[in-house]
């Protein structure tokens, strides 16, 4: 398989003391990839911005005109966790060309997959407002600018720990876009969206899939529902184009979220993305476990060799509160079948 991996190095300038969304999050993964799959895998470092009409398909010009503006003065705290200093704003621009340059790499039949490995991450940005250290969603301008490309059917996967709410918002009543996101079930966690409830809104409504899962949720758990719901899901919707949102904090070894995933878990993921048959890429979203480097190299050895990595924790509910967690996994199954079964075939 031929695989691309696309970094925005100047997201180092995009730093505030004391945040855990920090340079060393991704940089350390980059340094990693680049030393063990030198001569395998081609890397892609993106310096441009984003073009405006690329930027203004999903954000708002008074969005981007504040964004600019509260930049150009220098280090800031926005609130709900998200900082700018005076270089943030065109790290996000450049991110968000990552990400459009490795959608056009996948769409071009250069590379059969592309990474697109990037910060400020996106998944919590909405059109008009900031969130979770995100600034500018990159799954949905990517998405876009797929769509400008004139493939039309898309789906986003996002596996972060935390609700994708900013992409769900910005494709709620949209119908040609399916978001899927499996997440820590959202009533006492940030960002405290991305209830099953939340389905969309007019001719969008049943395209947005939310699937909030509780602590300790393992591969095991994982499976079942891509096995019951989003594995038929992708089936019936058949998408052009998948864009999948990886999020390291839902591995085992980030002990403050307290999902159970492990690096095989990451892998099954990857596995089930490429077995859609679909072209695809993935985002980098979230994560902060020392672990980020073991598990996307770990995703990139397994589409250059079939490799699965064999682990020690392999860790699932079945082994976890006496079988608490599989049990209201198989419920939430069981409810989301009851939900989505008037929109897709789930048989």
């Amino acid at each position: 398989m031929n695989v691309q991996v696309v970094y925005n190095p100047t997201h180092v300038y995009h730093n505030m003391k004391g945040s855990p969304e920090s340079p060393e999050r991704i940089e350390s993964v980059y340094k990693y990839l680049k030393k063990m799959f030198s001569g395998r895998v081609s890397f892609l470092d993106v310096r441009e911005p984003a073009s405006m009409d690329d930027v203004l398909s999903v954000h708002t010009p008074q969005y981007l005109e504040f964004l600019e503006r509260m930049s150009m003065r220098g280090p800031t705290f926005l609130g709900d966790s998200t900082y700018l200093n005076n270089y943030s704003y065109m790290a996000a621009l450049i991110a968000a060309e990552a990400c459009i340059e490795a959608s056009d790499s996948v769409i071009s039949s250069e590379y059969d997959f592309s990474y697109a490995l990037v910060r400020p991450p996106g998944h919590h940005a909405s059109a008009d407002m900031y969130g979770g250290y995100c600034l500018l969603n990159n799954a949905a301008i990517a998405a876009r600018h797929v769509q400008d490309r004139g493939l039309k059917r898309i789906a986003i996967i996002d596996w972060d720990a935390h609700a994708a709410n900013g992409t769900m918002k910005i494709f709620y009543s949209s119908r040609d876009v399916l978001l899927i996101s499996i997440h820590r079930d959202p009533k006492d966690y940030y960002p405290k969206e991305g209830f099953v409830h939340q389905i969309g809104r007019g001719e969008g409504t049943g395209y947005t899939v939310n699937i909030p899962v509780p602590r300790g949720t393992g591969d095991a758990e994982y499976a079942l529902i891509f096995d019951e719901i989003i594995d038929p899901i992708i089936r019936d919707f058949r998408p052009d184009f998948i864009i999948g949102e990886n999020g390291f904090d839902a591995h085992v070894s980030d002990r403050n979220i307290g999902l159970a995933l492990t690096t095989r878990g990451y892998v099954d993921i990857i596995r089930r993305l490429k077995s859609y048959g679909r072209m695809f890429m993935v985002i980098q979203e979230g994560g902060y476990t020392p672990r980020n480097k073991d598990i996307a190299y770990a995703m990139i050895k397994y589409l250059l060799d079939g490799d699965v990595p064999e682990e020690r924790e392999d860790i699932s509910a079945r082994l976890v509160e006496n079988n608490k967690v599989r049990r209201f996994v198989e419920e939430l199954v069981e409810k989301l079948k009851l939900i989505f079964g008037d929109y897709f075939d789930l048989g």
